[in-house]
C-alpha cells in the first residue's frame, strides 16, 4: 500500500473503498476527485467524507492512434486518373476575403473591450482608435513595391 495523501484534511483514495458511496451534492476542491462517505447519517457525526480519484492520472491514460492499413508493397498502388481537388484562384480568394472577415470581427471585439474599459476607468475613449487610424494611414501612405 502506499503513502497516505490528505488534502486540507480529507484523504485522498485511488479507488472507492468498499461500501463508500459517491457524494455529488458538493463540489470537488481537487480536479479529477469527488467527495465520498461512508453512508452513514451526517447527524450523529458516524458519517466520514473523503476524495476519491474519479479520472485517471494523465501518467496512466494509454491510447492508439487509429491509422489506415498500408497496401503491402508487392501490391502496386493504383494511379489517380483526376487529382482529388484542384486549388483555383477563387478558392484562394474566398479564403483569403474570409480570413480578413474574422480578423476585423476580431478587431471590432478588441476596441469594444477597449471602449468598456475606457468607459469605465473615465479614460479618452477615441486614443486607441486614433492610433489605429495612424497605423493604417502609414501603410496607405508608403508606396506599395
Amino acid at each position: 500500500m502506499g503513502e497516505l495523501k490528505i488534502y486540507r484534511g480529507w484523504l485522498l483514495y485511488d479507488e472507492l473503498p468498499e461500501g463508500w458511496l459517491i457524494d455529488k451534492t458538493a463540489g470537488s476542491p481537487v480536479c479529477g476527485y469527488e467527495f465520498c462517505t461512508n453512508g452513514k447519517n451526517i447527524i450523529t457525526g458516524l458519517q466520514k467524507r473523503a476524495l476519491v480519484r474519479t479520472r485517471k492520472a494523465q501518467s496512466e491514460i494509454s491510447f492508439t492512434i487509429p491509422c489506415t492499413p498500408c497496401t503491402p508493397p508487392n501490391k502496386p498502388q493504383k494511379k489517380r486518373k483526376t487529382p482529388c481537388h484542384a486549388i483555383d484562384a477563387n478558392d484562394v480568394r474566398t479564403v483569403n476575403e474570409l480570413a480578413r472577415q474574422q480578423f476585423k470581427l476580431k478587431l471590432l471585439i478588441d476596441m469594444r473591450a477597449d471602449l468598456m474599459i475606457c468607459e469605465i476607468e473615465g479614460w479618452d475613449k477615441m486614443e486607441y482608435i486614433n492610433e489605429l487610424k495612424l497605423l493604417i494611414n502609414s501603410f496607405a501612405s508608403q508606396p506599395l513595391s
